[in-house]
């Protein structure tokens, strides 16, 4: 039923569990935006423990870093044509969905030409009005963004400082929740989501890809991984409802306690759970970017009435998926023209 062990070995080109993990994140997201803002039925009691899901968001980054060092190690580049690459992977596909948000009126409330500017040209995080303009999980590109931004430097400084490197980014982190836990500008979205906020897990990302891509093996038993993952859930669930000093320190016990929970599930002797995870995996980026436009849409033009809008729920994540597996599929045909004429 379950495998005693996880084993990733080291040296292998690709790493299935990464990509397990990746799947099972963006899934988690997805349910707790339907849970929390279109199921008006929907029990506080789940509403609450849905919030688990956006957990996700620091399984994306902690991937985000681990695949970025992997390709750089394996063939590196110089910042220009690495933001020029990444740019062109995230921003286009990104404002494909907000130009066509713009169109749909009940998709923003206030002035759709400035709010569609404010995405266009990457400043909406600093103006509150247009933060959650067109769905409010596109903070996270800013945050990404910010990341790529940093990645080379930060690729440098771990050459140069290789074991103090993760003492270095964990600290800077640390050091911004501290200063935002104490200032209440936590709360704030633009200052929530600055890179340092989650510098520390794509760092970390980072180590363990040069761990693998040296060659070490990476092992944790089964009953580590449920241990962890119920410790720290329940930690960062404390910490969430009671609030406090325990709070600014959230991230840390939510990314590890969820970490070793999609980690726990991966180990699970079924591969009909593997095949899902990897197929959300493998769109997870266009599903991040389409599901709030999806959902929306469907309950607003569709579902008027609480008796069935939990079949609806299904069918508008089932649809969603479907709207991602082909705009993913539109994208990768653009992109092969589109990549030869921004890199010559």
């Amino acid at each position: 039923m379950i495998k005693d062990r996880l084993i990733v070995s080291g040296g292998g080109k690709h790493y299935e569990v990464i990509s397990f993990i990746r799947g099972f994140s963006i899934l988690t997201i997805v349910l707790m935006h339907l849970l929390q803002g279109y199921i008006k039925s929907c029990p506080s009691v789940m509403i609450k423990a849905s919030a688990i899901g956006g957990t996700g968001v620091h399984i994306f980054f902690f991937c985000s870093g681990f695949g970025l060092y992997l390709s750089y190690l394996r063939k590196p580049i110089g910042f220009i044509d690495f933001m020029k690459k990444r740019m062109l992977k995230i921003y286009v596909p990104y404002i494909i969905v907000i130009f066509i948000s713009a169109f749909v009126p009940f998709m923003f409330d206030g002035n759709r030409i400035q709010a569609f500017l404010s995405h266009l040209f990457l400043y909406k995080m600093f103006i509150p009005e247009y933060e959650s303009s067109f769905g409010n999980q596109f903070w996270f590109i800013s945050t990404l963004i910010q990341l790529y931004i940093v990645f080379i430097p930060l690729c440098n400084i771990k050459r140069k400082l290789e074991k103090k490197f993760f003492l270095i980014t964990f600290s800077s982190s640390v050091a911004w929740w501290i200063f935002t836990g104490t200032t209440g500008l936590c709360n704030e979205r633009i200052w929530g989501s600055f890179f340092l906020q989650y510098l520390w897990e794509f760092a970390l990302g980072m180590i363990i890809a040069q761990r693998l891509e040296e060659g070490e093996d990476i092992e944790c038993s089964s009953k580590s991984l449920f241990l962890i993952a119920v410790v720290g859930i329940t930690i960062a669930a404390i910490a969430s409802l009671k609030g406090g000093v325990l709070n600014t320190f959230n991230d840390l016990f939510a990314m590890s306690g969820y970490l070793s929970l999609s980690l726990f599930i991966y180990l699970f002797q079924y591969n009909w759970i593997k095949k899902i995870f990897l197929f959300i995996s493998s769109i997870s980026y266009e599903l991040y970017l389409v599901h709030v436009l999806v959902f929306k849409t469907v309950f607003t033009v569709i579902c008027t009435s609480e008796k069935f809008e939990y079949l609806i729920a299904v069918v508008a994540v089932g649809l969603a998926v479907i709207i991602a597996y082909i705009y993913s599929i539109f994208i990768n045909k653009i992109m092969k023209n589109k990549k030869k004429i921004i890199c010559d």
